[in-house]
């Protein structure tokens, strides 16, 4: 969720909230104001009926469907005023209507007089529906606020850091040019630029003493592994014991691990590091195809049954060098981890790649096995960076990867989307 939505969101509960709790206060006081205020009219209405009384008209003049006059006893002490909710006929509506009754006692010229008058009571649901319409009102006007004021005060007010959102988006090592942030009017802003800058020109730092060591490791060990490798093949050319022999190509096999082994490591620093050219859409079906076809030999020699399901042009966004990585290393992982009379199957798809080979069972959890230098089998060949090799490929070009081992059969899977 962007950050502005998110603040509309909370500021909409917030406003929800205040409006519920203050129509219930509002609810509250609105009836006990509207109570008082009818209270104080009945007692008007009766003093005036009692007034009148005073200046000669008769009682029974007087009395209508709200007005009840009832003569008591003289020696009994006057009422005060007694206010209470009855059910009364109320003549305009036709019907009985709960109602409000006044009473108080007046003694008047030797006579003791009790006044009764009625009013209809404003009833709690026309309280109800006057508060939530008001609330709604309110709320509404507060929704137009939003969308007309509050969002776009927001957005002007966050506008720096949405350019330091993309600023950041954007950085990446190829350019090797740390981020710069033009100054704001808001503190946290400039404090939160500030530290971004010296972090990127420390991450561009880090990144080229790492780059430029990887690189002299990988270009400097090449020589002396090349050499190592001459010399070894000129003994084992030569007259030797056969211990010597195992000896000698113990460390051949020993000296060219080395140099797989580099050469995997600087291929995952380049692609951790992004630092091969924009993919492009490339023909999948034909790289596949055609490691096949170079892969052919091998397959007859480990006495393996190749089946293929390849569908013709399936267009893949990926740097075509990596893609010969990719399938180069699934193909070589099928068949060095395979048996005699074993068997391949290769599914290619629009949107996925399925790898299934015979092999045996592992006693380590597959998760475990495309991590760097995890292994199951013993083969010297393998120096256990394959797999991870085409998880990072996978996690760069945003593929999905999954690789599942039921019993004897291995399954690799790629989702191109």
């Amino acid at each position: 969720m962007k950050l502005l939505n998110l603040l509309t969101s909370v500021y909409l509960i917030i406003i929800m909230v205040a409006l519920l709790i203050g129509g219930f206060f509002i609810y509250r006081k609105l009836g006990d104001e509207i109570d008082f205020e009818l209270g104080m009219e009945l007692d008007r209405q009766i003093e005036a009926y009692a007034e009148r009384i005073r200046q000669g008209v008769s009682p029974e003049a007087l009395v209508n469907e709200r007005l009840e006059i009832k003569e008591l006893p003289f020696q009994l002490d006057e009422e005060n005023l007694s206010i209470r909710d009855t059910i009364a006929y109320h003549d305009p509506l036709s019907r009985e209507e709960k109602q409000l009754k006044a009473s108080k006692s007046f003694k008047i010229e030797n006579r003791h007089y009790r006044i009764s008058y009625y009013n209809l009571v404003i009833e709690a649901e026309d309280i109800t529906e006057t508060v939530v319409y008001t609330m709604l009102v309110v709320f509404f006007i507060q929704l137009v606020f939003l969308g007309l004021f509050f969002r776009g005060i927001s957005n002007w007010i966050l506008k720096p850091f949405q350019h330091t959102l993309q600023k950041i988006q954007q950085f990446n090592f190829q350019t090797n040019k740390p981020l710069y942030f033009e100054k704001s009017k808001v503190t946290e802003f400039n404090h939160l630029n500030e530290f971004l800058e010296r972090m990127t020109q420390k991450l561009l730092k880090d990144y080229r003493q790492i780059k430029e060591f990887s690189e002299n490791i990988s270009h400097e060990i090449q020589t002396p592994t090349a050499v190592v490798s001459g010399k070894l093949e000129n003994l084992m050319n030569s007259e030797m014991t056969e211990e010597q022999a195992h000896l000698i190509y113990a460390a051949y096999q020993n000296n060219e691990r080395i140099h797989k082994i580099v050469k995997s490591l600087s291929l995952l620093a380049k692609l951790e590091n992004e630092e091969f050219d924009p993919p492009s859409q490339i023909d999948l079906s034909e790289i596949l195809e055609k490691n096949i076809a170079l892969l052919s030999e091998l397959v007859v020699l480990s006495d393996l049954k190749l089946q293929t399901e390849i569908r013709p042009k399936v267009m893949v966004k990926i740097h075509p060098f990596i893609a010969e990585i990719m399938i180069n290393n699934l193909l070589g992982n099928a068949i060095k981890h395979n048996f005699k009379g074993g068997w391949i199957k290769i599914q290619l798809k629009l949107d996925h790649m399925i790898i299934e080979n015979s092999g045996s069972p592992i006693r380590q959890d597959s998760s475990e096995l495309i991590q760097r230098f995890k292994k199951e089998s013993e083969n010297p060949e393998s120096v256990g960076l394959g797999l991870a090799i085409v998880n990072q490929i996978c996690k760069t070009y945003k593929f999905g990867f999954g690789y599942v081992i039921r019993d004897d059969i291995h399954t690799i899977t790629i989702d191109f989307k």
